[in-house]
């Protein structure tokens, strides 16, 4: 049989990890016991370290310190500090986590502990806002990750007052898991159809896929049904989407074959997608498969405000002028920029092009 002392000798062997101590074999080599944990992340580690030490520091037997020279702030910043209890305790601090390893036979000074770290909780940070850019490769189709700016949007002062209720039917269904449909949002340009996607994308929770218009038209490759069945229950967004909506009717090769399938049937019972697609040209052009019940989630045209609302959203913006009539949210927004002039030249009659002779 081993003794305890033999024991001890062949766990510090590996007392050391890649960054600095193993806290676990350091426990099992005072203690001889293995350890329960309690760990607390997004701290202000330095901050609690000091607090600790101040509260506690009579139980303190051994501390080990970790610390590393810093030339842009020009000094040694805190980092891994190992402290050492007189009662079968070992806390440990970095930046931002406290981990304590104990007998589980002290929860009042356990829970001491905590109620101490947990006082220098820090704010956790947001993850950046992402979106996946669907790109073509060789081998068939890829996402990008590209971070998006966050917008949060007072909707009833950049909107009419009938986007409200449309808002919430939209985000309803979008926040629903294996669902599908297509959301139709059209409108002249500057009306503030992008401007809401980028709104819409911080309130939902799903994936986002964005599609460029080329691809969108090839949205039955095998390899791009392969990609949307590796990433189910997601919204697929396509901008400026007039040639994949329009009606089959008027435009030979229309690709609006490819959304019905992706959008509804038996596709789309396995993928459970849910599109949104913007445009500028009027619903009239549009295959009236789209706007079938049950299929179409939500539509909305999106136009001028009302000189009322442009008022409004322009003493918000922080002009001074008065509003006479309806306008777009881009025209809102560029009141301080110059409407340059272009000249046209009229030509009368018929414009005759020399050529000369170079035999």
């Amino acid at each position: 049989m081993e003794t305890i002392e033999q024991q001890k000798v062949i766990n510090m062997n590996n007392v050391f990890d890649d960054h600095f101590l193993d806290v676990n074999t350091i426990y099992l080599f005072h203690f001889n016991e293995l350890p329960s944990l309690h760990f607390r992340k997004f701290i202000d580690g330095e901050k609690a370290f000091k607090a600790f030490k101040s509260t506690f520091g009579d139980r303190i037997v051994k501390t080990h310190q970790y610390r590393w020279f810093s030339k842009r702030k020009k000094r040694f910043q805190f980092d891994k500090t190992v402290l050492v209890l007189d009662n079968h305790f070992i806390v440990e601090f970095d930046n931002n986590y406290c981990e304590v390893l104990h007998n589980n036979e002290q929860p009042e000074f356990l829970e001491a502990i905590d109620h101490l770290v947990r006082q220098f909780k820090e704010k956790q940070r947001k993850e950046p806002l992402e979106m996946n850019l669907i790109v073509r490769t060789y081998e068939g189709f890829e996402l990008r990750s590209m971070e998006i700016k966050r917008t949060k949007l007072d909707l009833d002062l950049f909107y009419p007052d009938d986007f409200t209720e449309t808002d919430e039917l939209i985000r309803k269904r979008l926040r629903q898991k294996k669902d599908k449909g297509i959301v139709l949002l059209h409108g002249l340009p500057g009306t503030g159809k992008t401007t809401y996607l980028r709104h819409l994308i911080g309130r939902i929770k799903k994936r986002i896929l964005f599609v460029p218009s080329d691809v969108a038209s090839d949205m039955l490759n095998p390899d791009f049904i392969k990609l949307l069945i590796e990433n189910p229950d997601t919204v697929l967004i396509i901008e400026d989407a007039e040639n994949i909506i329009m009606d089959r009717k008027v435009k030979a090769g229309s690709s609006v074959s490819n959304l019905l399938n992706i959008s509804d049937g038996l596709l789309a019972d396995c993928l459970n997608v849910q599109l949104i697609c913007t445009f500028n040209s009027p619903l009239t052009m549009v295959d009236s498969a789209l706007l079938r019940k049950g299929r179409l989630i939500a539509r909305y045209e999106f136009g001028k405000l009302s000189v009322s609302k442009s008022q409004k959203l322009s003493n918000h913006l922080g002009f001074r002028t008065i509003i006479t009539r309806p306008m777009s949210i881009a025209e809102i927004a560029g009141q301080h920029e110059k409407t340059e002039k272009i000249d046209t030249i009229e030509v009368i009659g018929f414009r005759r092009h020399h050529i000369e002779n170079k035999n």
